[in-house]
């Protein structure tokens, strides 16, 4: 799955190394003029359109929606390359994510439940799982190879690719923000990152972590003055967080018991690639 953020980028470069491997990237139609962007850039590192394809999909309504939210975009977009790996025989479908944003601890105590994503969880996973042998699709393996590893790290194990010039324009490109809303704010944009959200804190961290050069635009970094006073305010509630899980760390029993987990779960994995994470968003100074 090749959605137009950073972590599938990397997950496109790993799965490029292998010249004998047969890989299809598919990626969905996103009204977002940010992320049609972000997936145009990434289109023509990986090769263009005979191995990068967007779908666009409208589920017919049969029943009155109970949730008129993004909820099931993710289990929507794992479903499309579940059918597109039953059509063509294949037998993996890899959704790239790195392993601390896919358990996503709490950063504080307000920070849970249905407020905090679990679309790459381990739990997601052995629930599709199981899921998919009820259909009779259990001969399809849906993974998340990266989730050993914290952001910082799954940018180490692509390097040699994110400093190459093939591939530069692609990583500046990608998006990781949450709240892609800084053309609120005078001099901002809506096709940027925005920088103080949780997900662009952790992803400038991974560049930081990997002593890598960031080439991301980020509105924060674009704004002076009243305008930056003002996205340092609406991302107020992000800030406190992050000061919070930087200042007081990550309580081990609220990560275990923020999420249900498949048997065997390696905890003691869990809880290390969690503090290796809060250890990367330590290296970014927060306004």
């Amino acid at each position: 799955l090749l959605s137009g953020c950073l972590d599938s980028l990397c997950g496109a470069i790993i799965a490029s190394r292998d010249p004998v491997k047969r890989v299809l990237f598919l990626g969905h139609s996103d009204t977002s003029t940010a992320v049609k962007h972000a997936q145009s850039i990434i289109e023509a590192a990986v090769g263009g359109t005979t191995n990068y394809h967007r779908f666009s999909v409208h589920p017919r309504q049969t029943v009155p929606r109970r949730n008129h939210g993004p909820r099931s975009r993710s289990f929507m977009f794992i479903a499309l390359a579940i059918a597109a790996a039953s059509a063509g025989g294949a037998t993996d479908v890899i959704v790239p994510e790195n392993g601390f944003t896919s358990i996503n601890p709490p950063l504080d105590p307000s920070r849970g439940g249905i407020l905090t994503t679990r679309s790459t969880h381990p739990w997601t996973f052995y629930s599709l799982r199981h899921l998919l042998s009820l259909l009779g699709l259990s001969g399809i393996a849906v993974t998340n190879p990266h989730d050993d590893v914290t952001k910082g790290e799954l940018l180490c194990r692509t390097s040699p690719e994110l400093s190459d010039a093939l591939w530069r324009p692609a990583v500046g490109g990608s998006l990781s923000c949450a709240k892609l809303d800084s053309q609120r704010f005078k001099g901002g944009s809506p096709n940027i990152n925005c920088g103080l959200c949780v997900a662009c804190v952790v992803r400038r961290a991974a560049f930081i972590s990997a002593g890598l050069s960031d080439p991301t635009e980020y509105a924060i970094e674009r704004l002076a003055g009243q305008p930056r006073d003002d996205l340092i305010r609406a991302r107020r509630a992000d800030i406190g967080s992050l000061r919070h899980a930087v200042r007081a760390g990550f309580d081990e029993d609220g990560i275990l018991a923020s999420a249900m987990w498949p048997p065997q779960t390696d905890f003691d994995e869990i809880i290390a690639i969690c503090q290796r994470g809060r250890q990367e968003l330590q290296r970014v100074r927060l306004p």
